[in-house]
């Protein structure tokens, strides 16, 4: 019997702009993995276009929970992405709580991007998230992300390889044994950062950069991640196959759609992700 690792991904589902859930499912599915949604909220879209719907389902979360429980229900892994409130956070923990002992738990602190919180953030929910990275095994924030987690002046200017490594040292001291840092500043590449708190490591990678603003990289970029990890990559393999795949489906969507308007088209690469085997 074939066992498919099964994936609980928590964060919210917006119908238009390919981002969090939407992203997550097929990316995951692709990558012969079984993904389980627990929606915090359905939008109409993201909250980059001017006009949205929301419905919050927080809740309802408590109830799905306690019925997983009762159909005996277990996962191999979970996942979090973009949460809306502090009390998302502490429903994220509750999952972890109930389902996440031994478990692979990847935190992605989706919160801020290019120096700025999102809008809907606020320092209560910073110092709630910092709470939620204690308990993961991987965090994956993105530079501005670790900042804030750190309390620290952003800047875009290139930073040293040791200041890159204290600054995962310190995320690694808040709980998580493994960080991967996304966009690490670079005027040219796209780098990341995979960090290994137990042998005080640092590892860098890197490809050219593509030189337009999408919405979504975070999400395509850990639903890789997340996948690849549980079909039994390692981490920096994991790491190197969501920075490529990201890459090449933003470049792909720049040659054929030519619009970021409703975000990356993943779909047009995602058949690169089923020829992946482990």
């Amino acid at each position: 019997m074939t066992t498919i690792p099964r994936i609980l991904t928590i964060q919210d589902m917006s119908s238009i702009g390919r981002c969090s859930l939407t992203v997550m499912l097929p990316i995951i599915s692709a990558l012969q993995c079984q993904a389980v949604p627990l929606a915090t909220a359905v939008l109409s879209n993201h909250l980059e276009y001017p006009y949205f719907e929301i419905v919050d389902l927080s809740d309802h979360l408590t109830a799905f929970m306690d019925c997983w429980e009762k159909n005996n229900i277990d996962f191999n892994a979970i996942v979090s992405g973009f949460l809306a409130s502090p009390e998302q956070i502490h429903l994220v923990e509750e999952a972890i709580n109930r389902f996440g002992k031994d478990k692979m738990v990847i935190v992605d602190p989706a919160m801020a991007d290019d120096g700025r919180l999102y809008s809907i953030y606020t320092p209560e929910m910073v110092k709630a998230m910092r709470h939620l990275i204690s308990r993961a095994y991987i965090v994956k924030p993105n530079y501005t992300e670790a900042c804030f987690l750190l309390d620290k002046p952003y800047s875009t200017n290139p930073i040293s390889n040791d200041e890159l490594q204290d600054m995962c040292r310190k995320l690694h001291q808040l709980g998580p044994e493994l960080v991967i840092m996304t966009s690490v500043p670079s005027e040219t590449h796209a780098t990341i950062a995979v960090y290994e708190g137990t042998i005080d490591k640092v590892s860098t990678y890197s490809i050219p950069l593509i030189p337009v603003k999408a919405t979504g990289t975070g999400d395509i970029f850990t639903s890789v991640l997340s996948g690849a990890i549980m079909r039994g990559y390692s981490v920096h393999e994991a790491a190197q196959l969501a920075m490529n795949f990201t890459t090449k489906s933003i470049q792909t969507t720049v040659d054929t759609v030519k619009s970021m308007k409703h975000g990356i088209a993943f779909e047009l690469v995602l058949p690169e992700l089923t020829k992946l085997s482990k």
